[in-house]
């Protein structure tokens, strides 16, 4: 569905095609009001829609994105790249099972649409028609050039169908340096779920490694992660508990980007040091080490979170 037609100011065609990491604070701002009051205007617009997702998004202001992006869903709206932009929001916040329920509810609307075309202008009879047929499930010979909203579609159709005819396309998608860590954290839990025993070779944010999905743990089960959130909890919890949300955020986006790969220390308390000093110090907050870690690893550990982060922002913008 989609208004009348609307003419982006330049700043905020320039923050469509480059990221907001372009724009001073005082374009921010500019260009935030110039969506937001287009968006009140007209909140059926699809470019409005998608721009203002994406500023959202790019702010971390992920709960504003949700909002726009599920009334924009319960008026009957179905676009692509809408969905795809909020693939990112739902991944922020870790809720990418919500994400799957509206991808499935964007996929019965199409399907709707499609049968009022095919039978909506037929004239009633008394003729019983014969049961639909079912649509052939999509090649995969072009998964490679699809974007990440076609091939999130595609990942979670797979999920109700024998995946081994996918095995040596998801093989040379893992396998490809280039290709978005996002979509192969989704085909790795895809090969997770289908308890495919074979080794792939992944590569992704810098790392590659021979993994079986079968021998892998799921996604945030690990006694790591738990340990190292219980340990954010614990330092954050009561005297900051607002910087204490966005750890928690991030180091799940984190784990996210690159799962089936893990932290290269295992040691939490070094981890709980440089989340919490790397964020800190990005706030301009005065920050006091910490003399029980090794202030070398630390160095380490933070310059392995800059590059996480860069890859992150890298496939979000």
């Amino acid at each position: 569905m989609k208004e009348s037609d609307i003419i982006f100011p330049t700043i905020v065609r320039q923050f469509l095609k480059n990221g907001i990491r372009i724009l001073s604070e005082d374009e921010e701002y500019t260009v935030q009001k110039f969506l937001e009051q287009a968006y009140v205007e007209q909140p059926c617009n699809e470019e409005v829609v998608y721009a203002l997702i994406k500023f959202y998004n790019a702010k971390q202001a992920f709960e504003e994105a949700k909002e726009v992006g599920q009334a924009f869903l319960m008026m009957d709206g179905c676009n692509k790249s809408i969905l795809g932009e909020l693939s990112a929001t739902y991944l922020a916040v870790n809720e990418m099972d919500t994400y799957f329920s509206l991808v499935k509810q964007h996929l019965e609307k199409e399907a709707q649409l499609n049968d009022f075309e095919t039978n909506g202008m037929q004239e009633e009879s008394n003729v019983i028609p014969f049961p639909k047929k079912i649509k052939p499930r999509r090649s995969i010979t072009n998964f490679f050039e699809w974007g990440t909203s076609e091939q999130l579609e595609f990942l979670q159709q797979a999920r109700f169908h024998d995946v081994e005819p996918y095995v040596e396309s998801f093989a040379l998608f893992l396998k490809d340096a280039t290709t978005s860590p996002y979509v192969k954290s989704m085909v790795f839990e895809l090969l997770q779920e289908k308890k495919v025993d074979k080794s792939f070779l992944v590569k992704k944010v810098g790392m590659e490694e021979q993994v079986n999905p079968s021998d892998t743990s799921l996604l945030g089960d690990g006694a790591f992660i738990k340990e190292l959130i219980e340990k954010l909890v614990c330092r954050w919890e009561h005297s900051n508990p607002s910087l204490l949300e966005q750890l928690q955020a991030i180091v799940q986006q984190h784990l996210f980007l690159m799962y089936p790969f893990q932290f290269p220390i295992t040691d939490t308390e070094l981890w709980s040091e440089a989340y919490s000093k790397w964020l800190s110090q990005m706030y301009g907050e005065f920050w006091r080490d910490n003399p029980d870690i090794n202030q070398q690893e630390l160095i380490e550990a933070i310059k392995f979170i800059e590059k996480i982060e860069q890859a992150q922002q890298n496939y979000l913008l």
